[in-house]
């Protein structure tokens, strides 16, 4: 018996025209981790009484697709990012700037989990990205979590795609960060971002009658960005910053060689314009070394960038 392994497995990601609805196959294939994204069906119980203690048979229940999937920081993943905020403006002429905001609205995907050992693909259409969580070290894979919802799951023994673009996997380590800002200066007291969440807000709830239990539509709300950020206690700035509710900012970039865009030389800059510290004291953990760590809500008021989150990445693809 042949058994599916991980090993040999793979993720394809298209962005929808319509939702819920085949575009024409054009997969770029995304460098994973691991990936749980699939049907998630559910069965109701039935009240009626048998008179003989038995349960009866059970109803079918609504279908749903959740699932994340998880990648380390990677210089052609701009898709990913693109459906996590909605905007993307390209410029450049090889090399590329990608700069993506906050847009009005965030496309929908179909993706395949292609087991070609055993030949089964799980087509799942109406993927919307939920949320991205991850966390800034100085050293290592910078992990990602993508948070998913889609509508419909669909099984076949060949591939939608059987072609995809594969784009390599050049990925940043935490020795690849070059700068940090804080408050717009170059900050040297940060030692990590910790648990960076970009969360869409997701409407989960919407069936309808008539719909054979699938997902309907899967419309945005607000996107809120929080995060804690961990420094050296060397003075009472950032804890007075906290304190004052005065504004900051915090921005990341990752580069390779010169950070510019061409192969071997990309870059990425994760940047929140405009946030606020909550106010906590830094404790005393023992006789080692103290730390003061800052939890921060993100939101947009007047900042240039008209984004509560703003990544730009220079990179050798000319269109995400």
């Amino acid at each position: 018996m042949a058994q599916a392994k991980g090993s040999s497995a793979q993720l394809g990601i298209q962005k929808e025209v319509t939702y819920k609805t085949d575009p024409s196959p054009d997969m770029t294939r995304i460098h994973i981790v691991s990936c749980d994204l699939g049907l998630d069906g559910s069965l109701e119980e039935s009240k009626t009484i048998q008179s003989n203690r038995n349960a009866v048979e059970p109803f079918r229940g609504r279908k749903n697709v959740p699932g994340s999937i998880v990648v380390e920081l990677q210089a052609y993943i701009a898709k990913l990012f693109e459906g996590l905020l909605g905007s993307n403006t390209t410029t450049g002429v090889s090399p590329y700037t990608h700069t993506i905001k906050v847009g009005t609205s965030i496309p929908s995907f179909v993706m395949e989990k292609g087991f070609s050992d055993i030949a089964q693909y799980f087509k799942l259409n109406g993927v919307k990205i939920g949320k991205m969580s991850m966390s800034i070290t100085d050293s290592g894979p910078q992990p990602i979590t993508f948070s998913l919802v889609g509508a419909k799951e669909t099984v076949s023994g060949t591939s939608f795609d059987a072609t995809q673009t594969d784009l390599g996997k050049t990925m940043f380590d935490g020795l690849a960060i070059g700068t940090i800002e804080e408050g717009g200066s170059a900050s040297a007291i940060i030692t990590s971002i910790d648990g960076l969440t970009i969360d869409n807000g997701l409407d989960e709830g919407i069936y309808v009658l008539g719909s054979s239990g699938e997902r309907v539509s899967l419309p945005e709300g607000t996107v809120k960005v929080t995060g804690t950020v961990k420094a050296l206690f060397d003075s009472i700035t950032l804890y007075n910053k906290a304190v004052n509710n005065t504004e900051s900012s915090i921005k990341v970039k990752y580069a390779k060689g010169d950070g510019l865009g061409s192969v071997g030389n990309e870059s990425i800059e994760f940047l929140i314009p405009e946030l606020k510290y909550a106010p906590k004291s830094p404790p005393i953990s023992g006789p080692n070394g103290v730390y003061v760590e800052l939890p921060f809500t993100g939101f947009y008021g007047n900042s240039t960038e008209a984004s509560i989150f703003q990544i730009v990445l220079k990179n050798a693809q000319a269109t995400i």
